[in-house]
């Protein structure tokens, strides 16, 4: 048993999103039908760029009590990037499209708890429950003077870092509404405000995490559920399915239409409930495309199924005599099911790559796949 308290300072310098050949201006070559061509970069080059900065604290307990049948690891961390690189973009008359400069700076706090604990111990079995929860809050604290920074994109949404925000918004069109947040309509169609405004951020409230592991005699068991509760995704694959009417949800008002939820004038500056009835097709063509993005916004929050494991170890005395140390064998599942999720026929686990600017953003993404495998780890 055991009860160690731990702290920490650290100061470290980094590239970032670099690549070589920037802070010197080079020249590419560019083979064509007249011998290779010599092309000067989009990004101009600067040589006075500074390494980035991360400073950072940590503090943080480790405890063991009860023979290490109760398990506890707690962290807190508090850190502060400066002098962030970026492509800042200019004018194309300066023979650029960007520029590279040190101009963000970005705050992350937050806490990291492990719980763990011995259920049952005897002789040939044991049941462990292990425990994990994370929250991080994270914060742009600065763009070099700018109100936006965008990050990247797809069709009608971009996905951005704003000042005093936490890194990563979805910015796209909304839906008119009222002071009170209801939908305007007009001629039984919601009417679209072109403004383009906040309408999600894809950093999560917390994440955490289960895993049970059961051991009797030679045979052992393990599952991992794991969550990420809070953040949002923006959904072309639903947009363009109501769209289409590929998804069940364009059934409702197939056969006598449907009357949207919302308000519309009463001619004499209020408003009253919507009543005017529209054709299913007309509604959903109006209400989800890549004209307007709020409509296509859900939670990203997912309970995971992650990973069962089934084991054999062979027992000792029976390599006695041969070559091997010890042998096991493993059946091994991963990514068996989403026990929950609010994103309706997606993965919110998804994206178009692992790219900064791709985070948060969905368009005809395969069906999750399960894997199972079979292991054997031979020691000798």
């Amino acid at each position: 048993d055991f009860l160690k308290v731990r702290g920490g300072w650290s100061k470290v310098g980094g590239i970032g999103a670099l690549t070589p050949y920037i802070i010197n201006q080079t020249f590419g070559l560019i083979s064509t039908g007249f011998g290779s061509q010599g092309f000067s970069p989009n990004s101009q080059s600067n040589p006075e760029l500074k390494p980035e900065e991360k400073i950072g604290i940590e503090a943080g307990i480790d405890a063991r009590f009860f023979e290490s049948r109760l398990r506890l690891s707690a962290t807190y961390y508090d850190e502060e990037s400066t002098d962030l690189l970026l492509p800042l973009q200019v004018t194309p008359a300066t023979g650029f499209t960007s520029a590279w400069n040190n101009v963000a700076s970005m705050r992350n706090k937050g806490i990291e708890i492990q719980l763990g604990g011995t259920v049952v111990k005897n002789k040939d079995f044991r049941f462990d429950i292990d425990l994990n929860w994370a929250k991080n809050d994270n914060e742009v604290t600065d763009l070099g003077g700018l109100d936006t920074y965008v990050l990247g994109g797809q069709w009608g949404i971009t996905l951005e870092a704003k000042p005093g925000r936490p890194y990563g918004d979805l910015v796209g069109r909304d839906f008119e509404r009222t002071p009170d947040g209801q939908v305007v309509y007009e001629n039984g169609l919601p009417v679209i405000d072109a403004t383009q405004k906040v309408l999600g951020n894809i950093t999560p409230d917390w994440t955490g995490g289960a895993n049970f592991t059961m051991k009797y005699k030679d045979f052992d068991f393990s599952m991992l559920v794991d969550a990420k509760v809070g953040g949002d995704v923006h959904s072309m694959t639903y947009a363009w399915g109501r769209f289409a009417g590929t998804l069940s949800e364009t059934l409702v008002g197939r056969e006598g239409g449907l009357v949207g939820n919302g308000v519309m004038s009463d001619g004499n500056g209020g408003y009253v409930q919507n009543n005017v009835v529209v054709p299913a097709n007309v509604f959903n063509q109006a209400t989800y495309s890549n004209s307007v993005e709020s409509s296509s916004i859900f939670d990203a929050t997912y309970v995971k199924l992650r990973q069962i494991t089934l084991g054999y170890t062979v027992p000792s005395k029976l390599l006695k005599n041969s070559f091997i140390d010890a042998l096991k064998f493993s059946l091994v599942g991963r990514n068996l099911a989403i026990l929950y999720k609010k994103a309706p026929h997606i993965d919110p686990e998804t994206g178009f790559s692992s790219a900064n600017g791709n985070q948060g953003q969905e368009f005809g993404q395969y069906p999750s796949a399960r894997n199972i495998g079979f292991n054997v780890n031979l020691k000798f």
